[in-house]
């Protein structure tokens, strides 16, 4: 027979919480303060129950279950075990007439105090949901390599090509992809082997924009410029501020993945090193990007303005790093200059000229 299952959630996590209920046949939400598993909460749905075993999900992450029907049943013996899966706490399994009959054995405060007792079954029995992979590329010289790599080991990941404007070829993306959340990756994104977009955020995190890092070829920097990006789908399609760097602004929430994801292959001509300098750069020295720690930031400018000149168009780069600084410190207080930035086609007469 199938077990009540029951999922507990806070202000925070409900949005997470109903996007489970929408997936799976649930009995209950239970709201509680931090999502905390309080002794009344589990006395409460032990009472609902006419049956011997009842299950708590905790809104932690979305997840999936595609072939689970909480119909397990322990054994006599186990009964007095709280049971979980794969050594994870998401989802948990109690006897009813155990917790009735002392509900302070099973709570939070006791978890706390590591005095519960787990049964752990690895069988796995739920998934996370998958988000859509978007490549965004424009007139780069190896796109179409870097993309048949991309899909030669994601075959899912779809592409939006040749849209003007940054911020308008992220809103196109979002437009075709289906997820919640997207993945993005740049045209000149060499994605590291073991890299597999296989991040699920916390449902605390799942309306922030996270960056990963990515290796700098020419100055061997290691942070977020060109790295994979993974975006709210709709805070992005609902985004009207400013175009400039709207990774860092779209959401009031912004969080680094110090992981490395790819190497920026920038390097490839000399427009494209110095159009990357140059962007960059204009960005750091502006103080473009909200709540940007200083002495990083001059440390950054330092290096692309200085290093990487025996790297392969690495005087390109330091070329387009040294105007971009100029440039981002005389225009910091004008938006409208500051767009530039993102207009190729302005780029490409200021290098030519």
């Amino acid at each position: 027979m199938r077990y009540p299952v029951y999922i507990i959630y806070d202000q925070q996590t409900e949005y997470v919480a109903k996007k489970i209920c929408d997936n799976t046949y649930i009995n209950g939400m239970v709201f509680s303060e931090h999502s905390y598993l309080t002794e009344y909460i589990l006395t409460t749905i032990a009472r609902k129950c006419k049956s011997e075993y009842f299950y708590v999900i905790r809104s932690v992450r979305e997840i999936l279950f595609p072939n689970f029907d909480f119909s397990f049943s322990p054994p006599d013996w186990d009964a007095h075990y709280i049971h979980t899966w794969n050594n994870d706490m998401c989802v948990l399994l109690f006897n009813s007439p155990l917790v009735l009959q002392d509900a302070s054995h099973f709570g939070d405060d006791r978890l706390s105090d590591g005095k519960i007792h787990f049964k752990n079954i690895s069988e796995k029995i739920y998934t996370y949901p998958v988000f859509d992979i978007i490549f965004l590329s424009y007139d780069e010289e190896y796109a179409d390599v870097n993309y048949r790599a991309l899909k030669a080991r994601f075959p899912g990941a779809k592409r939006v090509h040749g849209v003007k404007g940054i911020f308008e070829a992220h809103k196109a993306a979002a437009e075709l992809v289906k997820s919640d959340m997207f993945y993005v990756v740049d045209a000149d994104a060499e994605i590291l082997t073991d890299f597999n977009f296989s991040y699920q955020p916390h449902s605390l995190d799942r309306k922030s924009v996270h960056v990963w890092h990515s290796l700098n070829p020419v100055n061997d920097l290691e942070y977020g410029y060109g790295g994979v990006k993974l975006f709210p789908t709709k805070i992005l399609l609902d985004y009207n501020g400013s175009p400039i760097d709207f990774t860092t602004s779209v959401s009031e929430s912004f969080k680094v993945m110090e992981e490395i994801s790819n190497v920026t292959k920038f390097n490839t001509d000399p427009f494209s090193a110095w159009r990357s300098g140059f962007r960059e750069c204009a960005k750091l020295a502006s103080k473009l990007i909200p709540n940007q720690d200083n002495s990083e930031t001059e440390h950054r400018l330092l290096v692309w303005c200085t290093k990487g000149e025996d790297r392969e168009f690495g005087d390109f780069a330091i070329i387009g790093a040294k105007e971009g600084a100029e440039f981002g410190k005389t225009h910091k207080d004008q938006p409208e200059q500051l767009g530039l930035i993102n207009d190729f086609k302005w780029l490409e007469n200021r290098f030519s000229s």
